[in-house]
C-alpha cells in the first residue's frame, strides 16, 4: 500500500472504532505515516522489521498542521524564577499549562508533538522550520585543543586541564537493581507495576539528564575559550566488544563517549567553529616529542615513558598532545601537571575567577 492509500485506511478505521475517534484525525493519519516510514526503513536496509507496539508503549502523538492552539502566553515569577507560561489546546484531548523554554515563531511551526516520558513527564515539542547556521567561519583559528576520552578521567586536554568521570550509572547500578528485582515480581501492567516501573524510569532519566547537564557545560566552556577542537576518531562500539570485562564494558556504556563527542561538535560549530576528528591509532602509545611507539604499555600503566627519548609524561595528557600534533598543531608549551577543570557552573554558563562554582546536579541521588 501507497503512503496515501495508509493514511486513507487510518480514516476509515477511525470511522469504524469509537476508541479510535478520540484522536484527532490527522493524529490518525500521522500514525500510518510512521508506519509507512518504519517499512521503508526496513525495505531500505537502514533498520529492522517493523513490530506492532503495544498499546502501553505508544506513548506520543503528532499533530502535523491544525487542531493545536496556544493562548494566553504570559510571565511568571521573579528574578531566576522567572519563567514564561501559556496555555495548549490540543484537540479531543483539552488544554494543557506548558512552561516554553525558548521563544519560537508559531506561525512557522509545522508540527507539535506531545511526548510521554516513561517517568511520567510530558515534553510537547514544535517544529519550526528555519534555517540554522552551523557552518564554520572563514576566519584562521587561534588557539585548539586536543581532548582525549577515557574512563578514568572522562575528558583530558592538552592544555592539562582534566574533567574526572562521574560514572553515574556504577554509583546507581544498587538501586537500579532493587528497583528491576521489585519489577519482575510485580503482575504485568497492573497498578504496582506500573509504579514501579515509573520509579525505575525516573532512575535512569535522572542519569541521562546528569550525562546531558554535563557535557553541554563542557562543550560550552570549551567552544568559548578555544577556536579548533581536536577529537579521537573513536570506533565505540568496537571498544565495547572488545571489552576484557563486563565491568569495562559497563564503564565504556556509562561515559557514553559517543554522546559527548556529538555535543562538543554540535556546540563547537554553532558557534562556526572548527572541529576535526583524527585517527586515534596508537594515539596513547606514540610519544609525543619523538614519535615514538611504546608497544609495552598497558592499559595498568597511567604514566608514559618513551624507551627512545626517555619522554616521560602522565598517559592521557600525552595522547592529548599527541592529537594536537596530528592535527598539525604545536602547543607553546608543554603542561607538566594535571589540574581538574573547576566544578561547571549551575546556573548560567559563564566562568568566573576565582569563585567556587556548585554543579547542577549530583551523579547518583542519596539512598
Amino acid at each position: 500500500m501507497s503512503k496515501n492509500e495508509l493514511r486513507q485506511l487510518a480514516l476509515d478505521l477511525r470511522k469504524q472504532n469509537k476508541e479510535f475517534q478520540v484522536l484527532h484525525s490527522q493524529v490518525a493519519q500521522q500514525v500510518a505515516d510512521r508506519f509507512y516510514g518504519a517499512r521503508q526503513r526496513f525495505f531500505g536496509g537502514l533498520a529492522n522489521k517493523p513490530k506492532k507496539k503495544k498499546p502501553h508503549q505508544y506513548l506520543s502523538l503528532v499533530y502535523p498542521q491544525s487542531g493545536w492552539r496556544l493562548s494566553n502566553l504570559r510571565e511568571v515569577g521573579q528574578g531566576k524564577n522567572k519563567k514564561k507560561k501559556a496555555r495548549l489546546y490540543l484537540s479531543k484531548i483539552g488544554f494543557f499549562t506548558l512552561i516554553i523554554h525558548r521563544e519560537f515563531p508559531e506561525s512557522q511551526v509545522s508540527q507539535v508533538c506531545v511526548k510521554l516520558y516513561p517517568s511520567g513527564r510530558i515534553h510537547v515539542i514544535f517544529l519550526v522550520e528555519e534555517a540554522e547556521p552551523l557552518g564554520q567561519s572563514s576566519k584562521e583559528p587561534k588557539n585548539a585543543v586536543g581532548v582525549d576520552l577515557g574512563i578514568a578521567r572522562l575528558a583530558t586536554l592538552s592544555d592539562g586541564c582534566f574533567l574526572e568521570n562521574p560514572k553515574p550509572l556504577e554509583r546507581s547500578l544498587d538501586r537500579i537493581r532493587v528497583l528491576q528485582r521489585t519489577l519482575s515480581r510485580k503482575k504485568f501492567l497492573s497498578n504496582n507495576w506500573l509504579k514501579t516501573k515509573t520509579r525505575l524510569a525516573k532512575e535512569h532519566e535522572h542519569l541521562k539528564d546528569f550525562r546531558r547537564d554535563l557535557f553541554f557545560k563542557l562543550g560550552v566552556l570549551l567552544s568559548q575559550e578555544y577556536d579548533l577542537l581536536v577529537l579521537e576518531d573513536l570506533n565505540v562500539q568496537g571498544l565495547i566488544q572488545r571489552g576484557e570485562t563486563k565491568k569495562r564494558r559497563l564503564r565504556l556504556h556509562d561515559s557514553s563517549f559517543s554522546e559527548l563527542r556529538a555535543v562538543l561538535e554540535w556546540q563547537f560549530r554553532k558557534r562556526e567553529k572548527l572541529v576535526l576528528p583524527v585517527p586515534a591509532y596508537n594515539t596513547s602509545r606514540e610519544c609525543f616529542l619523538c614519535g615514538g611507539i611504546n608497544k609495552g604499555l598497558t592499559l595498568e600503566d597511567r604514566v608514559f615513558r618513551c624507551p627512545f627519548c626517555g619522554f616521560t609524561l602522565d598517559r592521557d595528557l600525552n595522547a592529548s598532545l599527541v592529537l594536537l600534533k596530528r592535527a598539525g598543531w604545536v602547543p607553546p608549551a608543554v603542561p607538566v601537571e594535571l589540574r581538574p577543570i573547576p566544578p561547571l557552573p549551575s546556573l548560567g554558563l559563564k566562568r568566573r575567577q576565582g569563585v567556587a562554582l556548585k554543579q547542577e546536579a549530583p551523579p547518583f541521588k542519596a539512598g
